[in-house]
């Protein structure tokens, strides 16, 4: 595990799969985050599979007690279920665990030193590469009910219309938070750049680009960064597993973890001074 020293920081994880991890590892990454002095945590997705989300989630909770902890979910997240059953589900665990927040719904977090959170899930919107004639496979087709049995054509629509909720969400929240921040911390699941997409460590290609990339959240965030370039913006996100660390523009940098499965760690720690 990396080092959990710094007692101003934000602690950033992200692509757990829990689900997939063994007892005695899990229980050696929640005595990290216990030891942890770091004052926010932020998880960007993919944390376990909707069967033990609700475990997974209150785990969690409980190890960084009384710190807040605030995460966006991931596609396997979802992952046998559908999206309305987790959202509610994960709604009542956060009301059980009163430090968690699971973000999307409007918050503006404070996290000092005129700096602060926002999130949303994102999702890989099919836009990027060769969109819809891409031949790649795509398992949320068959792990999320919402996509089962949906032809090729009806899944890009589906896909389309996540990311657009996403570019829509940041185009509603985005300007108050500039206006009244230096620094903003967004969190999201999929890169938004096809830059920060790695696949085996290399730039993605294009047959993947579209699973990869949120074209509509990256589009809405660069444009609107452009009109408050004396601001900072950092994306945290996850996805692919293969880190990334991609200045998108002048006043925007994309971090994208580097996760191996089986394996969950702390990703990094970020000062908040």
């Amino acid at each position: 595990m990396k080092s959990t020293t710094n007692q101003s920081a934000l602690l950033w994880l992200t692509d757990l799969h829990l689900d997939r991890v063994s007892d005695s590892t899990r229980t050696q990454f929640l005595a990290s985050l216990r030891k942890s002095a770091a004052e926010v945590v932020v998880i960007t997705g993919d944390i376990s599979v909707a069967k033990s989300l609700p475990k997974h989630l209150l785990e969690i909770g409980s190890a960084c007690s009384p710190r807040s902890v605030y995460f966006v979910l991931g596609n396997h997240d979802f992952y046998g279920s559908r999206f309305s059953d987790v959202d509610q589900t994960v709604e009542v665990v956060c009301k059980q665990q009163k430090n968690l927040c699971h973000l999307g719904n409007g918050e503006t977090i404070p996290l000092g030193n005129n700096s602060a959170l926002i999130g949303h899930r994102g999702w890989g919107d099919g836009r990027a590469g060769w969109g819809a004639r891409s031949l790649a496979h795509n398992p949320d087709g068959y792990g999320i009910a919402d996509f089962r049995g949906l032809s090729k054509r009806a899944a890009f629509g589906l896909m389309g219309d996540l990311g657009k909720t996403s570019g829509k969400y940041f185009r509603d929240i985005l300007p108050y938070a500039l206006k009244c921040n230096e620094h903003l911390w967004i969190a999201t699941h999929v890169p938004p750049y096809t830059d920060a997409a790695l696949y085996n460590g290399k730039p993605c290609d294009r047959l993947r680009q579209p699973f990869y990339t949120n074209i509509s959240a990256g589009g809405v965030i660069k444009g609107i960064a452009e009109k408050f370039p004396d601001k900072k913006l950092t994306i945290l996100c996850g996805h692919t597993h293969f880190g990334a660390n991609v200045k998108v523009s002048d006043n925007v940098t994309v971090r994208v973890g580097q996760t191996r499965i089986g394996f969950p760690e702390i990703q990094e720690f970020f000062s908040l001074n």
